[in-house]
């Protein structure tokens, strides 16, 4: 029987084991796992890629366990902080957002056969159309209702727009339209620089004619090229030449017929210089954002991980609760049973059991532990930390910051009276062992 009792206890203590070793291993692979909590509140379950889930009807599933309580909060705050690393993504995500949006604009309206709205506007084109002289207010009517008509007959040009920008596959993950879209995004930029490096090519011929005229004529009248930013400025130089007095009649006139030219020159290097600080931004931008989503996709599963190791810890910890309590009750029939006389000692044994369970669940009791009790977030001296309006950042689960809370109170009761009881048993084995080392010298 011993060695039955030594082998059940054994089984015990290496799944404990286990399970903090499991613990300790899921913890250390998910590096942010000590940033779960965020100001952005967490009421319903994320999937993989940080969109919500949604059951069978399109509603959004809510947290209902501590399991999915924690990656859900996991998952959409390691998105946040990956992703905003890579300073494109939201606007491009945004982008790819708005463009499925008036897609679906699009094809609805296309579909309608009977618009009302382009049926009423034609209506009162015809309407307007039969009147020989129309007052202003309803010639304005006449142009408004005739902007919903073209507009309406403009959809498929725009529709076939859109779709172009939409690179990328509908069934595909917000990380992957982001990233076709910025791919594209970025060809659609360096096409530009290639354009602009064109037409600059182009003019040129014409624009270094024009500018040795400017810089003949800025030996005439003793000034210099005006410069902005480090480069040279024809454009202001140009007006400067045009108002000076050194320059006359004929001159000037021969400096307006290459104002055009200059100023054309000018614009075509601003668009060039805007291009190509477009490209180097987004050369550096695009290895960052895909580097970012594959950094949260690594973290976002340790979390995932670690949601399953706080449940299953959680579950295993009831168990041995039970366990306990059982081995408690069998303990004092086993001690009744075999020491009839001794049901004194077996009383008072239980009371102290109970007495000590009491007093733990009392002192619990006045933590406050309830439902939807707020915990908030503490900086590293225990205060609660402020959001940019001066209030405590709550720490938890659910968009109310008046019902936002991590844990259930059951849990937090059952963790909150087991650490008493580890106290007050503390407690309890130094005063039984000073008792004992006391009783002991006066016996001798």
């Amino acid at each position: 029987m011993k060695k039955i009792h030594r082998i059940v206890f054994l089984i015990i203590a290496l799944i404990s084991v286990g399970l903090m070793a499991w613990t300790i291993v899921v913890g250390m692979s998910a590096p942010d796992s000590d940033k779960i909590a965020d100001i952005v509140g967490m009421s319903y379950q994320y999937d993989e890629n940080g969109n919500e889930k949604q059951d069978a009807l399109g509603n959004p599933i809510p947290v209902v366990s501590v399991e999915n309580g924690v990656e859900s909060m996991g998952t959409a705050t390691i998105n946040q902080m990956r992703k905003s690393d890579a300073t494109i993504y939201g606007t491009t995500l945004e982008k790819v957002k708005n463009i499925e949006s008036k897609i679906a604009e699009c094809e609805e309206k296309l579909a309608d056969k009977e618009n009302k709205a382009v049926k009423d506007a034609e209506a009162k084109i015809a309407e307007l159309n039969a009147i020989r002289r129309r007052t202003p207010a309803q010639n304005t009517e006449l142009a408004n209702a005739q902007k919903v008509v073209d507009d309406f007959n403009k959809l498929p040009e725009t529709l076939n727009e859109l779709k172009a920008k939409a690179t990328w596959d509908v069934n595909a993950s917000d990380d992957d339209k982001v990233i076709a879209l910025a791919e594209a995004e970025f060809k659609g930029i360096q096409e530009q620089v290639k354009k602009a490096n064109e037409a600059l090519e182009a003019k040129k011929a014409d624009f270094d004619a024009a500018k040795q005229l400017v810089n003949d004529m800025c030996k005439v009248a003793n000034i210099k090229v005006a410069e902005v930013e480090g480069r040279e400025d024809y454009a202001a130089t140009l007006d400067e030449l045009l108002g000076a007095k050194a320059i006359n009649a004929a001159q000037k006139r021969e400096l307006n017929g290459i104002k055009a030219t200059i100023a054309e020159y000018q614009k075509l290097t601003n668009e060039r210089k805007t291009a190509l600080d477009n490209e180097t931004a987004y050369e550096a931008n695009l290895p960052m954002l895909k580097e970012a989503i594959a950094q949260a996709q690594l973290d976002q599963q340790s979390i995932m991980k670690l949601g399953k190791v706080v449940f299953y810890n959680l579950v295993w910890l009831e168990i041995l609760m039970g366990f306990a309590i059982l081995l408690v009750f069998v303990g004092f029939a086993l001690n009744f049973a075999q020491n009839s006389g001794g049901i004194g000692k077996t009383i008072a044994a239980a009371a102290i059991v109970v007495a000590v369970v009491g007093v733990a669940y009392f002192i619990s009791t006045s933590h406050g532990w309830l439902d939807g009790v707020v915990l908030y977030v503490t900086n590293a001296v225990g205060q609660p930390m402020l959001d940019a309006a001066g209030e405590p950042i709550p720490f938890g689960i659910g968009n109310d910051p008046e019902t936002r809370s991590v844990f259930g109170a059951t849990e937090y009761m059952i963790a909150d009276v087991s650490i008493w009881i580890t106290y007050l048993a503390f407690a309890g084995a130094a005063l039984a062992a000073l008792y004992s080392s006391v009783r002991g010298i006066f016996k001798s």
